[in-house]
Protein backbone atom coordinates (compact mmCIF):
# COMPACT_ATOMS: atom_id res chain seq x y z
CA UNK A 1 0.00 0.00 0.00
CA UNK A 2 2.86 2.30 0.84
CA UNK A 3 4.35 1.77 -2.65
CA UNK A 4 0.99 2.48 -4.27
CA UNK A 5 0.67 5.76 -2.35
CA UNK A 6 4.18 6.73 -3.42
CA UNK A 7 3.38 6.00 -7.06
CA UNK A 8 0.10 7.96 -6.90
CA UNK A 9 1.87 10.91 -5.21
CA UNK A 10 4.66 10.85 -7.81
CA UNK A 11 2.15 10.81 -10.68
CA UNK A 12 0.22 13.68 -9.09
CA UNK A 13 3.42 15.73 -8.79
CA UNK A 14 4.36 15.00 -12.41
CA UNK A 15 0.89 16.02 -13.58
CA UNK A 16 1.16 19.29 -11.59
CA UNK A 17 4.63 20.04 -13.00
CA UNK A 18 3.42 19.20 -16.52
CA UNK A 19 0.38 21.48 -16.10
CA UNK A 20 2.58 24.32 -14.76
CA UNK A 21 5.09 24.01 -17.63
CA UNK A 22 2.24 23.85 -20.16
CA UNK A 23 0.60 26.92 -18.62
CA UNK A 24 3.92 28.82 -18.67
CA UNK A 25 4.54 27.89 -22.32
CA UNK A 26 1.00 29.01 -23.25
CA UNK A 27 1.54 32.35 -21.49
CA UNK A 28 4.88 32.81 -23.28
CA UNK A 29 3.27 31.91 -26.61
CA UNK A 30 0.67 34.67 -26.07
CA UNK A 31 3.49 37.22 -25.98
CA UNK A 32 5.80 35.68 -28.59
CA UNK A 33 7.45 38.44 -30.66
CA UNK A 34 5.06 41.11 -29.32
CA UNK A 35 6.77 44.51 -29.58
CA UNK A 36 9.02 43.36 -32.44
CA UNK A 37 9.46 45.88 -35.26
CA UNK A 38 9.82 44.88 -38.91
CA UNK A 39 10.31 46.93 -42.04
CA UNK A 40 8.91 45.87 -45.39
CA UNK A 41 8.27 46.95 -48.96
CA UNK A 42 4.77 45.49 -48.63
CA UNK A 43 1.72 47.65 -47.92
CA UNK A 44 -0.24 46.80 -44.72
CA UNK A 45 -2.82 44.51 -46.36
CA UNK A 46 -0.12 42.52 -48.19
CA UNK A 47 2.22 42.48 -45.18
CA UNK A 48 -0.42 41.08 -42.82
CA UNK A 49 -1.03 38.17 -45.22
CA UNK A 50 2.59 37.10 -44.67
CA UNK A 51 2.67 37.41 -40.86
CA UNK A 52 1.15 35.65 -37.87
CA UNK A 53 -0.50 37.79 -35.22
CA UNK A 54 -1.60 41.42 -35.36
CA UNK A 55 0.81 43.90 -36.94
CA UNK A 56 0.12 47.61 -37.37
CA UNK A 57 2.01 50.53 -38.85
CA UNK A 58 4.23 52.29 -36.32
CA UNK A 59 2.71 55.64 -37.23
CA UNK A 60 1.70 57.26 -33.95
CA UNK A 61 -1.71 55.60 -33.65
CA UNK A 62 -3.43 54.80 -30.36
CA UNK A 63 -2.53 51.45 -28.78
CA UNK A 64 -5.42 49.09 -28.10
CA UNK A 65 -5.76 48.54 -24.33
CA UNK A 66 -6.74 44.92 -24.99
CA UNK A 67 -3.55 44.15 -26.92
CA UNK A 68 -0.71 42.00 -25.62
CA UNK A 69 1.70 44.90 -26.19
CA UNK A 70 -0.33 47.17 -23.91
CA UNK A 71 -0.46 44.41 -21.28
CA UNK A 72 3.32 43.85 -21.40
CA UNK A 73 4.10 47.55 -21.17
CA UNK A 74 1.64 47.93 -18.30
CA UNK A 75 3.12 44.98 -16.37
CA UNK A 76 6.61 46.48 -16.54
CA UNK A 77 5.47 50.06 -15.83
CA UNK A 78 6.76 51.04 -19.28
CA UNK A 79 3.63 52.81 -20.53
CA UNK A 80 5.46 56.07 -19.68
CA UNK A 81 7.58 55.61 -22.84
CA UNK A 82 4.43 56.25 -24.90
CA UNK A 83 2.76 59.60 -25.54
CA UNK A 84 -0.37 59.96 -23.44
CA UNK A 85 -3.32 62.22 -24.25
CA UNK A 86 -6.15 61.97 -21.75
CA UNK A 87 -6.55 58.25 -21.01
CA UNK A 88 -5.15 57.12 -24.37
CA UNK A 89 -1.59 55.98 -25.07
CA UNK A 90 -0.04 56.39 -28.52
CA UNK A 91 2.74 54.42 -30.18
CA UNK A 92 5.77 56.31 -31.51
CA UNK A 93 5.46 57.69 -35.03
CA UNK A 94 8.22 56.25 -37.22
CA UNK A 95 6.78 57.73 -40.43
CA UNK A 96 9.67 59.32 -42.30
CA UNK A 97 12.02 58.88 -39.32
CA UNK A 98 15.22 56.91 -38.88
CA UNK A 99 15.20 54.34 -36.09
CA UNK A 100 18.20 54.52 -33.77
CA UNK A 101 19.29 51.77 -31.40
CA UNK A 102 19.04 52.75 -27.74
CA UNK A 103 21.99 53.21 -25.42
CA UNK A 104 22.05 50.50 -22.75
CA UNK A 105 22.38 51.81 -19.18
CA UNK A 106 23.57 55.15 -20.58
CA UNK A 107 26.38 53.55 -22.60
CA UNK A 108 26.36 53.87 -26.38
CA UNK A 109 26.91 56.27 -29.27
CA UNK A 110 23.80 58.43 -28.73
CA UNK A 111 25.01 61.67 -27.08
CA UNK A 112 21.65 61.89 -25.26
CA UNK A 113 22.78 59.11 -22.92
CA UNK A 114 19.55 58.32 -21.03
CA UNK A 115 16.80 58.73 -23.63
CA UNK A 116 13.64 56.68 -23.15
CA UNK A 117 13.00 53.96 -25.73
CA UNK A 118 10.40 55.28 -28.18
CA UNK A 119 11.30 58.95 -27.61
CA UNK A 120 11.83 61.32 -30.53
CA UNK A 121 15.15 63.11 -30.99
CA UNK A 122 14.90 66.32 -33.01
CA UNK A 123 17.11 66.95 -36.01
CA UNK A 124 20.51 68.51 -35.41
CA UNK A 125 23.59 69.39 -37.41
CA UNK A 126 26.89 68.81 -35.60
CA UNK A 127 29.99 71.03 -35.66
CA UNK A 128 31.30 71.50 -39.19
CA UNK A 129 32.94 73.95 -41.58
CA UNK A 130 32.02 75.28 -45.02
CA UNK A 131 34.32 76.02 -47.92
CA UNK A 132 34.36 79.76 -48.68
CA UNK A 133 33.89 80.63 -52.33
CA UNK A 134 34.68 84.35 -51.87
CA UNK A 135 37.80 85.41 -53.80
CA UNK A 136 40.24 85.88 -50.93
CA UNK A 137 42.66 87.78 -53.16
CA UNK A 138 40.30 90.73 -52.54
CA UNK A 139 40.62 90.40 -48.78
CA UNK A 140 41.66 93.62 -46.99
CA UNK A 141 43.97 91.54 -44.79
CA UNK A 142 46.12 90.39 -47.69
CA UNK A 143 46.03 87.84 -50.49
CA UNK A 144 44.24 84.62 -49.43
CA UNK A 145 43.87 85.78 -45.81
CA UNK A 146 40.63 85.61 -43.82
CA UNK A 147 41.13 85.97 -40.04
CA UNK A 148 39.08 83.71 -37.76
CA UNK A 149 35.86 85.26 -36.55
CA UNK A 150 35.54 87.86 -39.32
CA UNK A 151 31.98 87.82 -40.64
CA UNK A 152 31.12 90.90 -42.59
CA UNK A 153 32.11 94.24 -44.02
CA UNK A 154 35.49 95.66 -43.07
CA UNK A 155 35.03 99.45 -42.76
CA UNK A 156 36.28 101.47 -45.73
CA UNK A 157 37.77 98.43 -47.49
CA UNK A 158 36.70 95.74 -49.92
CA UNK A 159 33.85 93.59 -48.59
CA UNK A 160 35.18 90.48 -46.87
CA UNK A 161 31.76 88.83 -46.63
CA UNK A 162 31.21 85.20 -47.57
CA UNK A 163 28.24 85.67 -49.92
CA UNK A 164 29.47 88.97 -51.37
CA UNK A 165 26.70 90.81 -49.54
CA UNK A 166 27.03 94.32 -48.16
CA UNK A 167 26.41 95.46 -44.61
CA UNK A 168 27.44 94.47 -41.13
CA UNK A 169 26.85 90.72 -41.47
CA UNK A 170 26.95 88.25 -44.31
CA UNK A 171 26.75 84.48 -44.38
CA UNK A 172 27.96 81.42 -46.22
CA UNK A 173 25.77 80.45 -49.14
CA UNK A 174 22.53 78.78 -48.04
CA UNK A 175 22.07 75.17 -49.08
CA UNK A 176 18.71 74.52 -50.69
CA UNK A 177 18.12 71.00 -49.35
CA UNK A 178 15.36 70.47 -46.78
CA UNK A 179 17.39 68.33 -44.36
CA UNK A 180 20.73 66.73 -43.53
CA UNK A 181 20.50 62.96 -44.13
CA UNK A 182 22.47 59.88 -45.13
CA UNK A 183 21.69 57.81 -48.23
CA UNK A 184 18.50 55.90 -47.40
CA UNK A 185 15.72 53.63 -48.64
CA UNK A 186 12.14 54.15 -47.54
CA UNK A 187 10.15 51.23 -46.08
CA UNK A 188 6.94 50.64 -44.15
CA UNK A 189 7.61 50.13 -40.43
CA UNK A 190 5.35 47.71 -38.51
CA UNK A 191 5.06 46.66 -34.87
CA UNK A 192 3.51 43.44 -33.58
CA UNK A 193 0.90 44.20 -30.94
CA UNK A 194 -0.83 40.81 -30.55
CA UNK A 195 -0.71 37.10 -31.42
Amino acid sequence: MKTLNTIVLTLACLALVSFTVSETNTAQANFEDVGIIKQSLLKPVQFNKTQEGTWILLNGQAIDRGSALYQLLGENFDLNILTKKGDTYYLPNASGAFIRSSNVNGVGLDPDKNRLVGSVQSSEVGPHQHKIDYPLEQSPWGTNVMPDGVWGHYPNRVNAGFSQGRGSKTNTKTLTTKETRPVNITMYTYIKIDN
